[in-house]
């Protein structure tokens, strides 16, 4: 294994294990502003979007573009974006939260993935056509600037609040929101730094056939990550102590089987997931990202709130000293 490697596959553990310590998930996102009309979850998507551009901002400064990516926006990513929603409401759960979820033990969350890469593969196949137009570009340089200005800000606010309250209400069990999204930012920008553009989604897309071949060129690697960012997240919960093996009751595979469809079909619509929305679409400025992340909320918001018309009970988020969990 190349030092090079061996780095990604750290960086990738890292990742995981900061996703699952923060709970970070659009889903919960909504589900707080449902309940509370309080929306600490959905701020830290968007800080996290705001420190990865600052991050590339500053590479770029410093002579070292990464390489991004901009798709086109048209209807049929704003559909793809509310199928993904819809899908990851029915699932109780977005992308990485998924095999956050699965990585303490909920074995029924394994039927997601498969969903997504059925859906990718139907799609795929039913609206086979030419492949997803997409551009190269690199941030403008004046960004650095606002880099600068917000790594700054956010930093001094983030190692003052953790110096008074430490981890928060949770200790180490559950890592502030500020925290999870600097870390989990850091990890992305440096994969998208060496050339990878990585995701779960953009793992299955690629498996699945579904993705833009620039970003397939190495699924090997895409796996590898994807066992290291997993690996991180059972790591975490092992240390935690909260991974608790749970069998799948039949009825439960199925509803995440066929959320994971819809799921899988919304991603190769856009193409990619909610975090490859905010952490890669985003930060390279591409004209779908905002308005297909905003698509994905609006489905999760839809589909829960027919939900909880039907008599469904939505977990409560209780957000305290930037700690968010989901309270009976």
């Amino acid at each position: 294994m190349t030092a090079g490697l061996a780095l990604a596959l750290a960086v990738a553990a890292l990742l995981g294990a900061a996703a699952h310590r923060g709970g970070l998930c659009t889903v919960r996102a909504v589900a707080e502003v449902l309940t509370t009309r309080r929306g600490h979850i959905l701020w830290s998507f968007l800080k996290a979007s705001l420190w990865t551009t600052s991050f590339l901002a500053l590479a770029t400064a410093a002579g070292h573009a990464p390489p991004l990516a901009a798709h086109p926006l048209d209807w049929m990513t704003l559909v793809g974006g509310l199928l993904f929603g819809m899908g990851a409401a029915l699932n109780g759960a977005c992308a990485l939260s998924t095999f956050a979820r699965l990585a303490e033990g909920r074995v029924a969350m394994a039927f997601a993935p498969l969903g997504w890469l059925a859906g990718m593969a139907a799609l795929a196949y039913v609206a086979a056509g030419p492949p997803v137009t997409e551009r190269s570009m690199t941030l403008p340089a004046w960004l650095a600037l606002p880099a600068v200005v917000w790594i700054g800000a956010e930093g001094i606010r983030l190692a003052l609040r953790l110096r008074r309250d430490g981890l928060g209400p949770g200790g180490a069990a559950a890592w502030p929101l500020s925290l999870a999204v600097l870390v989990m930012a850091a990890a992305y920008a440096a994969l998208l730094l060496a050339g990878v553009p990585w995701s779960f989604t953009s793992t299955a897309l690629c498996t699945a056939q579904a993705g833009a071949a620039a970003h397939c060129g190495a699924p090997d690697l895409l796996w590898l990550l994807s066992g290291a960012a997993f690996a991180g997240m059972f790591g975490s919960a092992a240390l935690r102590g909260s991974f608790r093996l749970r069998r799948p009751r039949p009825r439960a595979a199925l509803r995440h089987l066929v959320a994971g469809a819809t799921m899988g079909a919304g991603a190769a619509l856009i193409p990619g997931g909610n975090d490859g929305l905010i952490l890669f679409g985003l930060p390279s400025l591409s004209p779908h990202a905002l308005p297909t992340w905003l698509a994905i909320v609006a489905g999760i918001l839809l589909t829960l709130g027919a939900m909880r018309r039907t008599g469904a009970r939505l977990p409560r988020i209780r957000c305290e000293a930037d700690v968010c969990r989901a309270v009976p």
